[in-house]
Formats: structure tokens, C-alpha cells, sequence
């Protein structure tokens, strides 16, 4: 698209100011001190900025839109910076893998330079065809971008004499058959199982493990103790031998300045790049170098200096020759002469070895065993040693469990992570509905491999590209009968990962890429969730979709009467009337629809915000946002009502509230020199303070007592100039559990506010 089309349609400028800002973070963080691969993943971060600001000015991509570069269909894999931006680059494109060059290389006649078209076309050969077929029928392939399964599925269709339905399939893709990988990659071991899942796959671990660099700043501390600890050692014995009346330099002993001198050459020789050079080892040796040289040249001040630093050291270690010196040092030799983490981590990646490189391991028993006789000979090592705890922690990240199991054991720390295991579990489900075991494990390799495409920035209320968009799904969709069985088994998954979700991260809300697999495990089971994003303040259109409306509506039914209620002061029974969109003849532009305000609910919330719509400043956008969040309760309250969650974690929602109180109580208290990221705090803990406002609330009478006391005694429990800090806040809580409603821009009169996240005007809680 040119830029005279882009000013027509008012998307000029859209992601040039955000990539440049983008661009100039990560240039500032690059650093000669990282490693290799995190200078490589640094330059690389720089080349897909560069790339989006040149798109931008020259006017070569629509951002905003669900295609944002000319001839390339919305099925496409595109690679997506922060913030939905597409580089332009294609992820089933570009160089050459291995595992075409060495297909290349065992093909007759593909042509140096048209490799990728050529592979693509011998693929619809007898030869091609049979061959794939046969990887199908074995499952031992590996689809890491959706386009991979495109002539899989070809073959699929073609093996059930589904000629016309392939030939569709075959002349949507052949366009792109010089561009675009559309077969899979060989793959090692067996297929993904939904039973365990794991964040990291082995691999992956063993590589971080094997190029685990050295630690420089271990080497130096084991430096400093094993050479430089006992001259200083040396030196305060060699000085405490010139003592008289308490004070050093006053007598020296035969050979003392000559054995000075020595001490110094040692010393000397122990410097190197790297160790401290500012110390009272240093400047000790400086002393006794002016002392061995020219004694009588000693300042008071030098001389007071020697007393102070050979006083401290006997206070705090005692005389250099006692027991509990000498046993002190001991320890320390004792605790530096392991061997190096990263030497360590060799032996323990070769372990690793024996394991498929995409899978979770779930037995570490072997893993973790100390250093074996034939490891100590191969890799140098003390036999017997242990693994340190950093080693068997990075070990652990290929754990493979249940979501649960992998949570307890500390491996999923967030619903991201959560967000980042869960298509092994919804694929399986999802694909249940086809008879053929072929066509489900296909279908199920694809799924997981869509769920990693990131989401492009979109105006106009469009919808990210759905999974059947893509050719070869849509080929196939025909094929799926879904049944009770599957049904009931998504809605279960659907339960069970929402419960653990929110019991084990309470104060967050649930991530968009999260919801991406609640809404398919909702959908699988036929059930009507409106689930909302979480929408980026800098990229807000002032508008809500219906699905926003829907969500508020129900969560109005569920609120009503409520603690949350009046804590946010909802007019509930209005919000459950509130109407849907206007449907409009012709479609304004986006910049008008936000002035005008289109919808009820971006009305409604701006007012509650006391904003203005069309503003564009994100301040006042998240003012908006957050006040949608609050009258829809951002998700929780379809699970709540529709799930049955209210039920199901009803003995857990004191501990859910208290849980998400302490978290809120340590962020606030966290010293945060950058001030952007105490806006984000602020952001954050209002989020888990809305979230613990929600768990009080679907308490009944005696649970919710019990809560409070709870959120009282550690508020008790906290410093004073916190509690001073955040005493609105809580005043604010107490009145509305005492059955009033709060005024949601201003204190009451006795100094209570409601704790929000967002503000256009210096925000209460950083300015007291």
C-alpha cells in the first residue's frame, strides 16, 4: 500500500514513532559484557526493528490491518515484533534449514538457487506423495510453523481419494511454493502426549547447559581467597610485629624490612585484570610497601591508617595464627575449590544426551546423581561431587507434569507459562473429533504450532486469523464430529486450568494468550464465554466490541449487591441493559468512531473515568480500559458463574484474597528508582487489588470476616510509613465492607480512595 492510501485511510504513522522508541531500547542495551547468543539476540532484535520503521516510512505495510503487506494472504505465517508489528519477514521462509539442504542434496534435479520450489513440487510426486504418507502413518514429523502441515494434509486427502478437495488446497499454496516450507521436518522420539506437558524441551536445556559460560567473578573470588587472603594474612602479622604501646611502626625486628619487601614481590605477582583494585588488601600492601622502602617517611595519617585496618581485621577475625583463623580460612578454601559451574554443567548436558531433544523428562532421579567415575575422567572432574543447586535448577526447566505437578515443583511461575503448555492439552482435545488417528495427530501438530504465532496490532475491531482460516485446516474441518466425550472432556480441562491458573497466581490476570486456549477449550465444549483481552493502552481505538458489552452484562448479574459493587459504586442494573454496538450503514473511520464514541460501554467507562474519548494519550486510554476491566471484572466472573468456580474455590478464596494482599504489599514497598516502572507497579497491584475486591466478594458472610481479619493483621504487620502510605486504600475497603459506596475519582471526607491504576495527574500513592 502506498502512503497516499495510507493517509486516506487514517493509518499513517501508525507504529513508526512505537519502533523507533523500540528500536533506540535495544540499542541502548547492548552490552560487549553479554554472551555470544545474547549479542546475537540483541543484533537480531535491532535488524526486525529496523525493519518495521523502514515499512513504515516508506508506506510498505498497513499496520492495523489482519495483511498488513500486499500479496500476502492473512493464512500466513509472519514474524511479529512487540507490540503486533510484522517485520515483513515469513517464518516458513527465508534461508534454507538443514533439513532442506539436506533434502536437496538427496533429490534429483533440484536446481541450486530454487531449492525451496523445487522440494515443494517433488512433494506432489509418486515419490513425494509416498513419502509422506509414510511419515504421516509413522508420526515421527515435526511442524514448527503452520505451513508445514499444508502438504501433509495434501497427502492426507489425496490417500482417501479426495482428489478435488487436494487440487483446491494445491492451487492455493503453489503461489508460494519459492517462498514458503509447506512439508515438515523429520522429528526424534515420539509425538507430543497431552498427559505431561513441559515448558523447555531437552534440547533446548542441553545447549543452555554445554555453552554455560564461565563465571569471572567466581574465578576472582576463588583468586583472591586461595592467594590473596593469606598475604593479607602475611602482612597483618608482619605489621603487628612492629607494635609498641599499641601502636604499629614503632619497632622493627631484624630482617623485617627485607621480609616486607618479599611480601610485596608476592603480592605484586597475584595482581592481575579483573581482581579488585580498590581494597583494604590493596592499600595495606601499599603501606607495607612505603614501610619495607622508607620508613621514616610514615605520615601519622599512614601510620593511623595501618592501626585502623590491622585493629578491624583482629576485631572481626581475631590474630591471624589462632585456631579460629585458620579455621575460618578453611572454610573458605573449602567452598572455592569445587569446580566450576560451567564445567559441571558440560558433564551434566551429556547426560542429556540419551533423552528425545522435544520432549520433558520426568524421572531426574539419573540426572541428579553426583559426578560418576567415567564422568570425572572425561571431563576433569573431582568423582563424588554434587550438582550445585543453579545446575539443577536449570536441569529442572525440562521437567515434564501435569500443569499442577509443575507449578508445585516451581517450573510454571506465571500463567504465561501456563498459557505457553496448555495447547499440548487443548490440541489433543481439539482433535478428538476426528475418526482417522492420522488426521489427528496431524491436526493436532498444527494446532500447537499455530498457538505460537504472535498476534499482529489490529484497528477496527478485526479478529486475529482463527486456525480453520488456513487452507489446510479448512480442507479438513468437515472431517471433525465433535461428541459428547469431547465436550465434556474440554470443559473439564477448561475448569480444572482455570482453578490452578488462579489459585497459583491469584493477583494476575489471566493473559491474553491464555485466554486464546480457554476460548478454544470453550468453544470445543460448546459453551458461550465472552472472554476479553487485555488491551494495550498505547494502541486503544476507543471502542469495545460486543463481546466487551456481553462480558459486562453477565458480570452485572453476577456483582449485583455485592462488595465489589460498591466498592466501585456499579450501577448494576443498568449495566445489565447495557445495549450492544449500533450497527452502522457504512463504517465510520476508526479516529471518528473513538471521538463520537460508538458503543455504551466506551461511553459509560469514560465517563466513570471522567476522560475524554479520542485523546489518544495513553494515560486516559488506560483510565478507560481499567474502568471496563473493573465492570466486566476482566474474565472472572464467566468463570465464576458459568464454571461453577464460585463453588469450586470457595474454601480457597480467604487465602486467595490474603495472598494476593501480601503480594500487593511487598510491590508497593520495593524500591524502584525508574519511575515508568513504578507506573507499572501502580498498574499491577491496583489489577490484584481488584482481583482480592472480587474473591472478598463471592465469600459468604463469615468466610469474607475471616478474610479481612486476615488482610488486617498483616496490614498491622507492615512498616508505618507504609501503612501511612496506603492507609486510603484500606480506609477505602473498610467502607465499603461497612456497606457504603465510594466515590471513584475523589477521597471521602474521612480520606478514603479508591485504589485505581491509572491516572492522568501524579498518582496519589507516589506523591505521599
Amino acid at each position: 500500500m502506498s502512503r497516499q492510501d495510507t493517509e486516506s485511510d487514517g493509518t499513517l504513522g501508525i507504529g513508526a514513532g512505537y519502533a523507533i522508541f523500540q528500536l533506540s531500547k535495544a540499542l541502548i542495551a547492548q552490552d560487549n559484557s553479554l554472551s555470544e547468543e545474547a549479542r546475537a539476540n540483541a543484533a537480531e532484535r535491532i535488524m526486525r526493528w529496523q525493519q518495521v520503521i523502514a515499512h513504515a516510512v516508506q508506506g510498505s505495510a498497513q499496520y492495523g490491518s489482519r495483511t498488513p503487506f500486499v500479496d500476502i494472504p492473512a493464512w500466513v505465517t509472519l514474524e511479529v515484533s512487540t507490540g503486533g508489528f510484522a517485520t515483513g519477514r515469513l517464518l516458513a521462509g527465508g534461508e534454507l534449514t538443514e533439513y532442506e539442504r539436506e533434502l536437496a542434496a538427496s533429490i534429483r534435479g533440484v536446481r541450486a538457487g530454487a531449492e525451496r520450489l523445487d522440494i515443494n513440487t517433488w512433494h506432489l510426486t509418486d515419490e513425494g506423495l509416498e513419502a509422506l504418507q509414510h511419515r504421516l502413518i509413522r508420526g515421527d514429523y515435526r511442524i514448527d510453523v503452520p505451513e508445514e502441515a499444508a502438504l501433509p494434509t495434501v497427502a492426507w486427502l489425496l490417500g482417501r481419494q479426495r482428489a478435488e478437495e487436494a487440487r483446491r488446497l494445491i492451487e492455493t499454496i503453489v503461489p508460494f511454493f519459492d517462498r514458503l516450507r509447506f512439508f515438515p521436518a523429520p522429528a526424534q522420539g515420539l509425538p507430543v502426549s497431552a498427559a505431561e506437558v513441559h515448558v523447555f524441551p531437552v534440547g533446548e536445556i542441553k545447549q543452555q547447559l554445554a555453552t554455560l559460560p564461565a563465571q569471572s567473578r567466581l574465578a576472582v573470588q576463588k583468586q583472591v581467597i586461595e592467594t590473596r587472603l593469606p598475604l593479607y594474612d602475611a602482612a597483618i602479622s608482619h605489621f603487628l610485629l612492629t607494635y609498641l604501646e599499641e601502636w604499629p611502626c614503632r619497632c622493627y625486628p631484624e630482617g623485617w624490612h627485607e621480609k616486607a619487601a618479599e611480601l610485596c614481590t608476592r603480592f605484586d605477582a597475584t595482581c592481575r585484570a579483573g581482581t579488585p583494585s580498590r581494597s583494604r588488601v590493596v592499600e595495606l600492601y601499599t603501606l607495607l610497601a612505603h614501610c619495607s622502602r622508607a620508613p621514616s617517611t610514615l605520615t601519622g595519617r599512614q601510620v593511623g591508617r595501618i592501626r585502623r585496618i590491622v585493629g578491624d581485621f583482629v576485631r572481626k577475625h581475631g590474630l591471624p595464627d589462632s585456631d579460629a583463623h585458620r579455621e575460618y580460612r578453611s572454610r573458605q578454601r573449602w567452598e572455592v575449590a569445587a569446580p566450576g559451574h560451567h564445567l559441571i554443567a558440560e558433564a551434566v548436558s551429556a547426560r542429556l544426551a540419551r533423552y528425545p531433544t522435544n520432549a520433558g523428562i520426568s524421572d531426574f532421579s539419573s540426572l541428579s546423581e553426583p559426578i560418576t567415575a567415567e564422568e570425572s575422567e572425561a571431563f576433569k572432574l573431582t568423582e563424588g561431587i554434587g550438582l550445585p543447586k543453579a545446575i539443577h535448577r536449570r536441569l529442572e526447566r525440562c521437567r515434564s507434569g501435569t500443569i499442577a505437578e509443575l507449578i508445585d515443583c516451581g517450573v510454571i511461575t506465571s500463567g504465561d507459562t501456563i498459557a505457553q503448555v496448555l495447547p499440548a492439552m487443548t490440541a489433543e482435545i481439539r482433535s478428538a473429533g476426528f475418526r482417522d488417528a492420522v488426521l489427528r495427530m496431524l491436526y493436532a501438530a498444527t494446532y500447537r504450532s499455530f498457538r505460537r504465532r504472535r498476534s499482529l496490532l489490529l484497528l477496527n475491531l478485526q479478529n486475529q486469523v482463527a486456525l480453520n482460516e488456513l487452507p489446510w485446516v479448512a480442507a479438513v474441518e468437515g472431517d471433525r464430529q465433535l461428541h459428547a466425550g469431547a465436550a465434556d472432556a474440554a470443559r473439564q480441562a477448561l475448569v480444572e486450568t482455570s482453578a490452578l491458573t488462579l489459585s497459583a497466581f491469584p493477583h494476575a490476570i489471566l493473559p491474553n494468550k491464555l485466554l486464546q486456549e480457554f476460548h478454544a477449550l470453550a468453544k470445543t465444549a460448546k459453551l458461550d464465554l465472552p472472554f476479553v483481552d487485555e488491551i494495550a493502552a498505547d494502541i486503544f481505538m476507543g471502542e469495545f466490541s460486543n463481546k466487551f458489552i456481553e462480558a459486562a452484562r453477565r458480570a452485572a448479574r453476577l456483582i449485583a449487591g455485592t462488595l465489589y459493587a460498591r466498592y466501585y459504586d456499579i450501577d448494576t442494573d443498568a449495566l445489565a441493559t447495557i445495549p450492544d454496538r449500533p450497527k452502522l450503514q457504512t463504517p465510520e473511520p476508526w479516529w471518528q468512531r473513538s471521538q463520537n464514541g460508538s458503543d455504551a460501554l466506551t461511553i459509560l467507562s469514560a465517563r466513570r473515568a471522567k476522560s475524554e474519548l479520542g485523546s489518544w494519550h495513553p494515560a486516559t486510554n488506560g483510565t478507560i480500559i481499567e474502568q471496563q476491566q473493573i465492570l466486566t471484572t476482566q474474565n472472572l466472573a464467566p468463570l465464576f458463574c458459568e464454571l461453577d468456580l464460585k463453588m469450586l474455590l470457595q474454601s480457597r478464596l480467604g487465602k486467595l484474597a490474603l495472598t494476593c494482599f501480601e503480594w500487593i504489599c511487598a510491590r508497593q514497598q520495593m524500591r524502584t528508582a525508574c519511575y515508568h516502572a513504578r507506573l507499572v507497579m501502580l498498574k499491577n497491584t491496583a489489577y490484584a487489588w481488584r482481583q482480592m475486591v472480587f474473591y472478598l466478594s463471592m465469600l459468604d458472610e463469615s468466610g469474607r470476616y475471616s478474610a479481612f481479619a486476615d488482610i488486617e493483621n498483616h496490614f498491622a504487620a507492615q512498616p508505618a510509613a507504609f501503612r501511612d502510605r496506603f492507609l486510603p486504600a484500606m480506609n477505602g475497603l473498610r467502607l465499603a465492607a461497612a456497606g457504603h459506596r465510594l466515590p471513584q475519582s475523589e477521597p471521602t471526607d474521612e480520606g478514603a480512595r479508591v485504589f485505581l491504576g491509572w491516572s492522568t495527574n501524579p498518582h496519589w500513592l507516589l506523591s505521599s
